[in-house]
């Protein structure tokens, strides 16, 4: 899978914002991972050295179908063909610096091998994409559980806002947020990441 662009949300679980401290959005928040971040399952998450902590995320990932500008929201969920698990791997020392510092911080969340995501499935598959149980866990402990229904912004709103400002392009993947329990790994944790009806994701961290 190469798409495009992988365009991420960020906070958009409330719980999530309590855990990072981050104010509740009045629109979505928005940053792009890079395509050359990709990996499968079973692929290994390799850190850099001296980059400090590094975080799992767990989120619905969405694959688009088809191209699309100022999508209207009652058409948006149309351009969705499948929807996968993604691990959205951060290095948390990075971006937090980097956002006290009023910096971007694509490189925390870029580097090569944090984007791993499952092999997708067709939307059709699943009854309502915003009531999908979320589940992550690390050498079998859970750490992470939440439901599509807790998401601040719906995806047909993020889809529409998104593509006002930038097309989406079919291939295009969109992961649309965390709720909250994010935590470290570090060398040696297995990764475990499921949506329940959609997939399970499994990494290694090397």
């Amino acid at each position: 899978m190469r798409p495009s662009k992988i365009i991420c949300i960020g906070w958009n679980y409330r719980s999530h914002l309590s855990e990072t401290n981050a104010p509740l959005p009045k629109e979505p928040i928005v940053f792009f991972k890079p395509p050359s971040c990709l990996i499968g399952n079973n692929e290994n998450i390799v850190t850099v050295d001296g980059t400090g902590a590094i975080h799992h995320e767990v989120e619905l990932a969405l694959v688009f179908g088809k191209t699309g500008k100022n999508i209207p929201g009652n058409k948006a969920l149309s351009y969705i063909s499948e929807i996968a698990v993604f691990n959205d791997v951060t290095a948390r020392d990075m971006q937090t610096k980097a956002r006290s510092e009023g910096n971007p911080w694509c490189i925390a969340k870029g580097m090569d091998t944090f984007g791993p995501i499952s092999d997708p499935v067709p939307v059709a598959s699943v009854k309502d994409l915003h009531d999908l149980d979320l589940e992550l866990s690390v050498n079998g402990a859970v750490r992470q559980r939440g439901n599509t229904s807790m998401m601040i912004f719906r995806m047909d709103e993020l889809i529409s806002y998104v593509s006002r400002f930038i097309t989406i392009e079919k291939g295009d993947i969109m992961a649309t947020g965390t709720p909250e329990g994010i935590g470290p790994l570090v060398k040696g944790d297995t990764v475990v990441a499921k949506i329940h009806g959609v997939g399970e994701l499994r990494n290694k961290v090397v």
